[in-house]
């Protein structure tokens, strides 16, 4: 069998710029006591207040069980509340409190910057070509996904 050349897979590249994005983001976030997986539902709650968590989850490209868990951390240390959907008993509007809307700010500046240091040898028009075909290979893979969630052999 031929070696394969597992540093040259982008789908390996793709998961180790990633993990290194997460690690760089946890040491900025540090100070501020939050991960970059209940960051991602913060920023997604901003502008969105009242959202369900089902819906929630979705924009933030998390299941919900795990979304779940995140807002209980981000409800204790005081950034969301809950409260039960007035037409739908069901199920939870969830709210940024003042102070997730703050941290929210701040944070968002931080991860800003974080990503021009990350990219700050790379020509913009490069940056964005790259962010296209993310968008392409994401979309590619959900596709792949669903069609074998649902019996199909697309190949």
């Amino acid at each position: 069998m031929e070696h394969y050349d597992l540093d040259g897979s982008y789908g390996f590249l793709l998961g180790k710029a990633y993990r290194r994005m997460v690690q760089l983001l946890l040491q900025r976030f540090k100070p501020f006591n939050i991960t970059p997986e209940q960051w991602s539902v913060l920023c997604r709650l901003q502008g969105n207040d009242g959202i369900s968590q089902k819906e929630l989850a979705a924009r933030a490209d998390k299941d919900p069980p795990t979304t779940t868990r995140i807002l209980d951390v981000m409800e204790r240390k005081g950034w969301v509340r809950r409260e039960l959907n007035a037409e739908d008993r069901r199920s939870f509007g969830v709210y940024s409190t003042p102070e997730g809307v703050k941290l929210a700010q701040q944070l968002t500046a931080i991860e800003l910057q974080t990503l021009l240091d990350a990219a700050r040898d790379i020509p913009k028009e490069q940056l964005e070509l790259f962010k296209q075909l993310l968008r392409q290979i994401s979309q590619a893979a959900e596709q792949l996904n669903e069609s074998q969630q649902t019996g199909g052999s697309e190949q």
